[in-house]
C-alpha cells in the first residue's frame, strides 16, 4: 500500500536523524495504530537506548537484547486500559521520567492511542513535556490528531505516517474522494468546511495534502509528473498558511477548491479514466 511507503519514507528519514543524535524530545506519530508502526517507532527507540559505541543499533548489546525481549528497564509503554489513558498512570510516568536511567544513556517512553489520553491527564502530563527531564524522550502514536490537546501537540514534532482519521467525518482518505471534476460538489464542500474552526480545517488540509502527495508518488513511479498534482499541492499548502491568518474561510476554501477544479478536474473526468 501506498500509505505503507509513506510511513517507511518517513521512519528511514528519522533514523538518520535519530543516529546522528539530533533527535527531538517529543514525537507525535500520525497514523494507523498497527505492527508495522509500532515496529518503526521502537526501531527509534532502539537507537536512543543502544550502549554501542558506533553504529546503532547494534542489536547485540545488553540494552538491545532487553529491549527485544520486552524488558528493558528504561523503556515503558503506556497503553490505554478501559478506552482511556488515564491520570494515574501519567502521575506515575511524570515521577518515574525525573530519575536516572538505570541501563542505557536515555529513557523512552512509547504512548500507543495517544488520543485517548484524557483530559485531566493531559493537563498533568504538559508540565513534564514542556520541561522535560535531560535524556528523556516521548515517542506517541495517535490515529486522531483531533484528540490530542492542542497545548500538548504544539510541543511535539508531528509526523505523518499517513491514515489518519480526523473528526466530523473527514479522513485522510477523503481528499482523494473529493469529486473535483463536479465544481457543484466543491462548492458545498466548501461550504461544509467552513463551519468547522480553523483547527479542524487546517487538520482536514493537511489530510488532503498528504493524499495528494501520496497520488504524485504513485504518478512518479509510473513515470509520470503531472504540473496539475503539484500545482494542487501547492495550492493546498498555500491555503494551509492563509488558515492561521485572519481571512475569510468560505472564500479562502472556494478559492483553493476551484483551483483544484481547473488543475486537477480533468484528470478525474470519467472520460479520462
Amino acid at each position: 500500500m501506498v500509505t505503507d511507503g509513506i510511513a517507511q519514507k518517513r521512519f528511514e528519514e528519522l533514523r538518520r536523524i535519530f543516529t546522528a543524535g539530533k533527535a527531538s524530545h517529543a514525537y507525535l506519530f500520525l497514523g494507523s495504530v498497527n505492527q508495522e508502526n509500532e515496529d518503526g517507532i521502537q526501531g527509534l527507540a532502539q537507537i536512543l537506548l543502544c550502549q554501542a559505541e558506533g553504529e546503532k543499533p547494534c542489536g547485540t548489546c545488553r540494552a538491545c537484547r532487553l529491549l527485544t525481549g520486552g524488558s528493558h528497564p528504561d523503556f515503558r509503554v503506556i497503553a490505554p486500559e478501559g478506552g482511556k489513558i488515564k491520570l494515574e498512570e501519567i502521575r506515575q510516568l511524570c515521577y518515574d521520567a525525573v530519575l536516572n536511567p538505570y541501563l542505557s544513556p536515555c529513557k523512552v517512553y512509547l504512548f500507543k492511542r495517544f488520543e485517548t489520553l484524557t483530559e485531566v491527564a493531559a493537563n498533568a502530563f504538559l508540565k513534564t513535556l514542556e520541561e522535560p527531564p535531560p535524556a528523556v524522550y516521548f515517542l506517541a502514536l495517535a490515529e486522531q490528531e483531533l484528540g490530542v490537546l492542542p497545548t500538548i501537540r504544539s510541543r511535539m514534532q508531528r509526523v505523518q505516517l499517513g491514515g489518519v482519521l480526523l473528526q466530523h467525518g473527514f479522513g485522510a482518505a477523503e481528499g482523494t474522494d473529493l469529486q473535483v471534476s463536479d465544481l457543484s460538489a466543491l462548492w458545498r464542500q466548501a461550504q461544509k468546511l467552513s463551519s468547522q474552526d480553523r483547527e479542524q480545517v487546517d487538520l482536514f488540509l493537511q489530510g488532503l495534502q498528504t493524499q495528494l502527495r501520496t497520488k504524485l508518488m504513485t504518478a512518479i513511479q509510473a513515470g509520470t509528473a503531472p504540473v496539475g498534482l503539484m500545482r494542487g499541492i501547492a495550492a493546498v499548502q498555500q491555503s494551509r498558511a492563509y488558515t492561521a491568518a485572519n481571512v475569510n474561510l468560505r472564500l479562502l476554501l472556494e478559492d483553493l477548491l476551484l483551483t483544484l477544479f481547473d488543475e486537477l478536474g480533468e484528470m478525474n473526468s470519467p472520460n479520462n479514466n
